[in-house]
């Protein structure tokens, strides 16, 4: 163990730095605090400044005791080791530093010490008794060697000592041999300890203790000397810092409270002083501070243990702990083992200290002294130690100018006997230089043309010299142009042949892409080939289909025009010869009434003209305004009703007599319409065969084109897609027309099985017709103008109104004619009832006729019908597989583009390295430097020697002139 101190090297230590958290205490529970402290290692500490929260913040020190932690477990991580270094001949100090309440008095004396109990197995034990029993087990193991133990225990209350039964003035230490008389002047401080309770401490330390042990240990060094040792360990039990409005002091232990807090503030100043290193530590500002200067940035091993709550209602508290403690880490000590003192020594010092004493003590009894009084005494030795001082001071000062005046003396006397002796030998030099005069004269000339001449060849080979040197320089630069040269070449030959193989690697992704760009295209081309000679077999089948469907149809009206012609024209002949003669009769009796009904109709007829004209000239405003926004169908088509409207009234006029005749050419007209929509569907056909033939003749040139393949290929696709939309409208366009054709034949037809009613009601029957024709041409146009206008629907609905209007105005005059009729037919009753017979013969013929005609026209209707719609559907799948090769096309045209794309990516690129070299101009000597002759460099030398000889001769004569002969002092 002795070998293990001795062998400890004396340096720089931190102080250490040990933190205690103490349980939760009952008063925390009923208060529901929860523990906001965490313990990751025993060397960490985590404070949670938030509950539930993730603001913390974490302190490292050398040790961390839990609230399981036992007193043992503190004292042998604390104070164990520092005994050994006590012993070894350190001073060590321990303090306990920490919040009132949290265990500094526990850790540092405990409870009930018992001293039947051994250290190591007593529980409640502190640092105090366990050291002090320690160190008596220590110092039984040293059985040769002689030690007194000296205990001294001091209180600081207020900022000052306290006299009691073991402090008194001077600090007396008492002399101990076991633990039990520790243990009795340790029970007798803490009884007179102050103490008092607080809300937060039923036993509150009101001030600080400081319990110091001295050991002295004699031991014997090699020479048989005897040696004392001296060790010294102070365990500093420090009052609590407080909250005073926690705690609930007031009056004296407010003021108590205060002075604790104050000395604490004082001992933090200190501590950041020496952390921070500032000239000024304030140790002299409390009483505290001043006896822990040495433990405090001195020569002590110093360890602190701050004790803590793990409570949160003391979390501010535990922070400054904590931050108090984590700035006292840094405080740096220098240890020195006290210097052990010889007996001899020792016993001179103790017989001087006595005798002082004992005169003292003389002077005192016998009274023949000086008496003053404490301070003037006090002030007397004071001035007499400052005089006493300054005294020395000067004497040593004087001592040292009189050494170095000695020095100087010493010195004087030296050079002055050097003086004398290089005299002596100056003179006798002076003799020798006169006889070696002569000899040196004759010596001169033969040395002046031997120098002349060496300088004249020295010269020579310093002239080669630097020629040479010129020349090695010359070599140098052409050596380092050739090696850049050659480092160059080698770059430039590396960049061929990367720019090589770059090429062959662009050639070969080139001819892939070239490769798979012509199967696609030829894919393409099939492709395009096979659909477009499918879409022209299928417009040619149409083409034929409809001529066929139109020939036919052609027939069948031709057919049903001829019935119709020939059975109404020879039933209406027969009719009238048999009417002619039994009309001649009462001709006279109703000519009168005709004339007046004539009179009335051309009234009627005047007003509805005007109203028509008034319906025509809105319609032709609202159409003028539609021609901007809608198509030419539509346009063409309200025209054509427009002008229908206007002819209908018109032969409405003449209707009476030329019945037949406006039928066979309405027949006509019919079916100059419908070969006008047969060449249209034509012309749309061949339309859409040129569409065909567009798309061909851009496939041509998009093969013969490949340098300018994205602009054809922009192209070719727009094209498409407005060819392809064309033959859509065009498409449409047909199934529109043959609609708007068969609408009109089936209209037709009925409007024909309608006038062959009978000719008493031909004014009815040829307003219903009318009113008929006009509603039936306005439904078709408006479903027409509903697609792709809103905004006729209101035109449409005004003209419909103004019909109905003239309509009712229609029926009225119907309801006067009817009444009228009733009249003249029961006058005609008597006169005509053989014509009435006739007509009702003629009548009943014409309803059959007209049912036979009926029947027929509803045939045709469902053949046309059926017609049109195997067309829609024909030109559906046509339309369909029309937009799916489309669709088809144009996923190929992307996968091209893609392909385009990584075909560009896929391409290498040159790019720049910055090693290939930059052309330069390399700079090397172009001549070779050569030495001059040697005959003009010596011609040189001498001219160049004589001008500064002589200079130096017109010098010499002046020195000569004007100064004495100068001597050397040594010839040698």
């Amino acid at each position: 163990m002795n070998d293990t101190r001795n062998a400890k090297k004396e340096k720089n230590q931190h102080i250490q730095v040990f933190v205690r958290v103490r349980p939760i205490n009952q008063n925390e529970k009923i208060g529901k605090s929860i523990s906001v402290l965490e313990l990751p290692t025993n060397k960490e500490i985590v404070v949670h400044e938030r509950i539930q929260g993730s603001h913390s913040k974490k302190f490292t020190f050398d040790k961390v005791f839990g609230p399981v932690s036992k007193q043992i477990d503190v004292y042998n991580a604390v104070v164990s080791p520092l005994l050994e270094e006590v012993l070894a001949g350190y001073n060590c100090t321990v303090f306990a530093y920490g919040q009132t309440g949290t265990g500094k008095t526990f850790t540092m004396e405990g409870v009930s010490n018992d001293p039947s109990l051994h250290w190591q197995s007593d529980t409640t034990a502190g640092i105090i008794p366990r050291a002090l029993s320690h160190l008596f087990d220590e110092l039984r193991m040293l059985e040769a060697q002689e030690y007194t133990v000296r205990v001294s225990f001091l209180e600081l209350y207020e900022d000052a000592t306290r006299k009691g039964s073991i402090i008194i003035h001077g600090l007396e230490e008492v002399t101990v041999h076991n633990k039990n008389e520790v243990y009795k002047i340790l029970e007798k401080g803490s009884e007179r300890r102050q103490t008092a309770a607080t809300l937060m401490n039923a036993h509150s330390s009101r001030s600080h203790t400081v319990f110091s042990i001295t050991i002295h240990i004699k031991e014997n060094n090699v020479d048989g000397e005897e040696l004392l040792k001296t060790g010294k360990l102070n365990l500093v039990d420090l009052a609590g810092s407080e909250n005073v409005g926690r705690s609930g002091a007031v009056d004296r232990r407010a003021r108590e409270a205060g002075n604790i807090n104050q000395s604490l503030l004082t001992l933090g100043r200190v501590i950041t002083a020496l952390v921070e290193r500032a000239p000024h530590v304030p140790y002299r500002e409390s009483k505290l501070t001043r006896l822990l200067q040495e433990s405090l940035g001195g020569r002590t091993k110093t360890s602190i243990i701050a004790t803590i709550s793990p409570a949160s209602i003391n979390l501010e508290e535990t922070l400054s702990t904590l931050d108090y403690a984590h700035r006292a880490k840094n405080i740096t000590n220098r240890p020195e083992i006290n210097q052990k003192l010889s007996k001899k020594a020792l016993l001179k010092e103790y017989t001087e200290e006595i005798e002082r004493l004992r005169r003292d003590l003389l002077a005192a009894r016998e009274r023949n002294g000086v008496y003053l009084a404490h301070e003037n005494y006090n002030e007397m030795q004071t001035l007499i130690e400052n005089q006493t001082r300054e005294i020395e001071e000067k004497i040593a000062h004087i001592k040292v100018l009189k050494e170095t005046m000695d020095a100087k003396e010493q010195i004087f006397n030296d050079l002055e006997a050097r003086h004398i002796a290089q005299t002596d030998y100056l003179h006798k030099t002076e003799e020798q230089l006169e006889a070696t005069a002569h000899i040196l004269k004759s010596t001169e000339d033969l040395l002046q043309v031997t120098e002349l001449q060496k300088e004249e060849q020295s010269h020579l080979v310093e002239k080669h010299v630097s020629t040479e040197k010129q020349l090695l320089s010359q070599a140098q630069k052409l050596l380092d142009v050739a090696d850049a040269a050659t480092v160059d070449v080698n770059k430039l030959q590396d960049k061929i042949s990367y720019k090589r193989q770059l090429e062959k690697e662009n050639e070969h992704i080139s001819h892939q892409f070239r490769s798979n760009i012509s199967k696609q295209f030829q894919n393409m081309e099939n492709n395009i080939t096979v659909n477009t000679q499918e879409f022209i077999d299928f417009c040619t089948s149409m083409n034929s289909d409809i001529d066929s469907r139109m020939e036919l149809f052609k027939k069948d009206i031709d057919a049903l025009i001829y019935h119709m012609s020939n059975d109404i024209v020879n039933k209406q002949k027969l009719a009238t010869d048999e009417i002619i003669n039994n009309v001649h009769n009462s001709y006279k009796h109703y000519h009168e009434w005709l004339d007046t009904e004539m009179a009335h109709s051309s009234n009627m007829t005047q007003h509805g003209r005007k109203f028509l004209n008034d319906i025509s000239i809105k319609l032709t405003s609202k159409i003028n305004d539609l021609i901007e926004v809608n198509n030419m169908e539509i346009v063409k088509n309200l025209r054509y009703l427009n002008d229908d409207v206007s002819q209908k009234f018109d032969k409405l006029l003449a209707y009476t007599n030329e019945s037949t005749k406006q039928l066979c050419n309405y027949r006509l007209q019919e079916r100059d319409n419908l070969y006008k929509n047969i060449n249209t569907i034509k012309q749309n056909m061949q339309t859409i065969r040129q569409g065909d033939d567009k798309i061909m003749e851009e496939q041509e040139r998009f093969k013969k084109s490949f340098e300018n393949l994205w602009l054809q290929f922009n192209k070719l696709n727009k094209n498409m897609n407005e060819n392809y939309s064309t033959a859509c409208a065009t498409l449409n366009n047909v199934d529109e027309v043959c609609n708007s054709t068969t609408n009109d034949i089936l209209n037709n037809c009925q409007k024909a099985v309608e006038r062959n009613e009978t000719l008493q009601q031909k004014i009815q029957n040829d307003v219903d017709i009318l009113k008929n024709d006009v509603i039936s041409s306005t439904q078709k146009n408006w479903m027409l103008a509903e697609q792709i206008v809103v905004h006729s629907r209101n035109l449409t609905d005004e003209l419909q109104t103004d019909l109905n209007n003239h309509c009712d105005v229609l029926a009225q005059n119907k309801l006067h004619v009817e009444n009228d009729m009733k009249q003249m037919k029961q006058k005609l009753k008597e006169d005509d009832s053989s014509s009435i017979g006739s007509i009702k013969n003629m009548y009943d013929t014409l309803v059959q006729k007209g049912h036979n005609h009926k029947k027929l026209a509803e045939e045709l209707k469902e053949k046309n019908l059926q017609t049109s719609t195997e067309l829609n559907d024909k030109l559906a799948n046509e339309s369909k597989n029309l937009s799916v090769w489309n669709d088809k096309t144009l996923t190929e045209m992307h996968s091209i583009q893609e392909k385009i794309g990584k075909f560009l990516e896929d391409l290498r690129h040159d790019t720049p390295s910055g090693l290939t070299p930059a052309r330069k101009e390399y700079q090397y000597p172009r001549h070779l430097i050569t030495t001059s002759p040697h005959e003009r460099i010596i011609q040189r030398f001498r001219e160049t020697r004589n001008y500064f000889n002589n200079s130096d001769d017109e010098e010499t004569i002046l020195v000569n002139n004007n100064s004495p002969k100068k001597k050397c002092p040594n010839a040698n």
